[in-house]
């Protein structure tokens, strides 16, 4: 599933007219960076949230080839953990990526989707979220990601490395959605039961990570891609 119903209130006045996910960068759609990450890793059918001005993403993502999208329409943009809970009926109830779509990253040696599927243990796991060490992210907000990302749930933590931030790209099972609140929710919610659960688990990333929130978060994205 790829995010891709808010407004995008820190892009105007790019986002008077155009979704968020529709932004260039670096000559592309923003959300085409992680659809093609999906379809090189081998995803064939992709749960993509619409809202604001979804006509125009809606008929963009008719274009798509090789990719059957289902939509989840949302009358107002959810947050992230309403529009899980909105797309529950088209998840199934098998192990799922989530990715924000205003994510871009690169990859040194295997894939972080491939390694996200190594090391997803449907026995222990509810969710295994990406992390980025915060010194090396480009354009990431102010948040409370030290409240989720820890020592004793990260796999190969790296105190050298250390603090992490989250960074948009998972892996987590459409059950914790069973019992979750309709309407306008965070994840976050979700992240702080499944981690009283022990149940949430983190894995650093290796190679680039940028996010594209801002014109200038954009400028400096497009700055380094060309390195």
């Amino acid at each position: 599933m790829v995010l891709a119903a808010g407004y995008g209130t820190r892009l105007k006045p790019l986002t008077d007219r155009v979704p968020k996910p529709l932004v260039p960068v670096a000559g592309k759609p923003m959300i085409q960076y992680a659809l093609d990450r999906l379809q090189t890793y081998g995803i064939e059918t992709v749960v993509i949230n619409v809202s604001y001005l979804k006509e125009q993403l809606t008929a963009w993502l008719a274009g798509c080839k090789n990719l059957t999208v289902k939509l989840s329409e949302e009358a107002e943009p959810l947050e992230t953990g309403g529009g899980l809970k909105k797309a529950l009926p088209l998840l199934g109830n098998e192990p799922v990526f989530v990715i924000n779509s205003d994510i871009l990253w690169t990859d040194e040696g295997e894939s972080a989707l491939d390694r996200l599927t190594r090391h997803w243990d449907d026995a222990k796991m509810d969710f295994l979220l990406l992390v980025q060490s915060k010194a090396k992210a480009i354009g990431h907000d102010q948040g409370e990601d030290h409240l989720f990302i820890k020592p004793g749930n990260t796999i190969d933590w790296n105190e050298r490395d250390a603090p992490y931030i989250i960074a948009g790209i998972g892996i987590f099972h459409p059950r914790v959605l069973r019992d979750a609140p309709d309407g306008k929710f965070s994840v976050k919610v979700l992240w702080h039961q499944a981690l009283a659960q022990n149940r949430l688990f983190c894995l650093p990333h290796h190679g680039r990570w940028f996010q594209t929130g801002t014109l200038e978060d954009i400028k400096r994205v497009e700055e380094h891609l060309k390195l």
